[in-house]
């Protein structure tokens, strides 16, 4: 009776060798998965990129600018601003609008209408058609924005991952953000100016096949489009932006910015009551009923007030008190630009796994003790504390930006992805607006040094608000 046994027990042999065989299979079938997916990244981070090189690389170009087209100073501004207002004012209505009408075709369609308008500015015959071609610009930036993080949420449903992925786009705007000054300069000097625009032709052909190649469609919402939300809250963000704008230049009391400043707050007072009454609100509340998301997005304006106002008025001091040429202000900034791609691309990445509440909290530690550091700057012999403080700004910014982003996806309805994208990023840019043109005008007072004080100040404040949100309102790990 003990050959029976045996036989009972040679069947169970046979079935690990099985299960062995099938891991094969699954790799074969996950490596085009996994390529599509790389290629769907790809193409979301070369929209992100060209969006953020294209401003920064345009800022070195405005002096050939005006020696081209023979324009004044004052007027070619408005090649800049021209491009901010609209990008900032359709970020909210199109992060709506992905949701409805689905983030990838609106990608798509964007990034074609960016590719058009940027070649439309590398052959514009004057500065009238080379404003209006970047104000096409901004619109079609202010769709592409929102849509890039709603594509990735898609293309990455495990929190790790899409954590990851995030990581990487924002990396990408490091880079671009160096790079930006830098080529743009060496095309400016070997091309000229409109070569600027003219790259972004191949670029965006490249994306767009990408992107319909690879890219999946987010699920869609079937409610109908607020129109007066959206008119609305157009009107008070271009308002706002404007005021900004033009209170820096004009003077906070001057008759353009009051006037700017009453459109502003009587649009936003309609804009609420619009979406108090309306069945189908572009804004819904309950998109602020998560902390978390509402502290992003807090967050999220104190990062771009506090990183990029610093940058600026730093940029504006070393040229009027220090008496620095634009190339030597630009090597005094190499700190803080490599600091902060090296947080962006290694620290982050590295310590993803702890969570946004951690990066978040200790990157703008870093960045609190940076900032605190230049209020001991005075003269050019301070430059050593200037390199430091920078340098830990950068990097405190660089570690915990990308994590921005990722808190305020895991906080909000997927459903909602797109307009939480977009709310973001309109809360970053009306930040990065107000910082540039607060900050500008601080330093501009009569007495510099307390202007760099007053703004140091201020940008202190804000890296200690998101330290203090991030850890009362952030999750403290990746969660589904």
């Amino acid at each position: 009776m003990t050959p029976p046994p045996p036989p009972a027990v040679t069947p169970p042999t046979p079935t690990p060798a099985p299960p062995a065989a099938p891991p094969s299979l699954p790799s074969a079938d996950q490596a085009p998965a996994a390529r599509h997916t790389a290629l769907a990244l790809a193409a979301v981070c070369l929209g992100f990129f060209m969006i953020l090189l294209d401003g920064s690389a345009l800022n070195i170009a405005l002096p050939a600018i005006e020696r081209d087209v023979h324009g004044s100073m004052a007027a070619l501004q408005w090649v800049v601003t021209s491009y901010t207002i609209p990008l900032a004012a359709l970020l909210l209505t199109a992060g709506s609008i992905s949701d409805r009408w689905g983030a990838r075709r609106l990608f798509v369609s964007s990034l074609a209408a960016f590719t058009a308008a940027s070649l439309l500015c590398a052959l514009s015959p004057n500065l009238t058609v080379l404003v209006v071609a970047r104000f096409l610009q901004g619109i079609a930036a202010g769709g592409l924005l929102p849509t890039t993080l709603a594509i990735i949420a898609r293309t990455y449903p495990d929190p790790l991952e899409r954590a990851k992925a995030i990581t990487v786009w924002g990396a990408t705007g490091g880079l671009a953000l160096v790079a930006g000054p830098l080529g743009g300069g060496a095309l400016t000097e070997l091309f000229g100016w409109r070569s600027i625009f003219v790259i972004n032709v191949p670029v965006g052909l490249v994306t767009l096949h990408l992107a319909r190649r690879h890219a999946r469609e987010t699920p869609r919402r079937g409610s109908r489009a607020d129109l007066p939300g959206q008119l609305t809250g157009i009107t008070a963000l271009s308002a706002s932006v404007a005021y900004l704008i033009e209170g820096g230049s004009l003077g906070w009391a001057a008759p353009v910015p009051l006037l700017l400043l009453a459109v502003s707050v009587l649009t936003a007072v309609a804009f609420v009551a619009v979406e108090a009454r309306s069945p189908h609100p572009m804004l819904p509340p309950a998109v602020f009923r998560r902390a978390a998301f509402s502290a992003s997005v807090t967050n999220g304006f104190a990062f771009q007030f506090g990183g990029y106002g610093l940058q600026f008025m730093l940029a504006i001091y070393l040229q009027q008190r220090w008496g620095l040429s634009a190339e030597r202000t630009g090597v005094y900034f190499l700190p803080f630009s490599v600091a902060w791609v090296f947080g962006t691309i290694v620290l982050n990445r590295h310590l993803v796994h702890r969570g946004p509440r951690f990066l978040l909290w200790t990157g703008a530690l870093s960045s609190l003790v940076g900032s605190t550091l230049l209020l001991g700057v005075t003269d050019q012999g301070s430059w050593p504390l200037f390199a430091v403080g920078t340098g830990l700004t950068g990097l405190g910014c660089g570690v915990f930006s990308p994590s921005l982003n990722a808190a305020a996806l895991l906080a909000i309805d997927p459903a909602y992805a797109g307009l939480g994208s977009g709310v973001l990023n309109t809360a970053r840019q009306v930040g990065m607006a107000m910082g540039v043109a607060l900050l500008g005008s601080l330093i501009g007072m009569p007495d510099t040094l307390l202007g760099l004080r007053l703004s140091v100040v201020l940008v202190a404040l804000c890296f200690l608000a998101v330290i203090i949100l991030s850890i009362r309102y952030v999750p403290r790990k990746e969660t589904a």
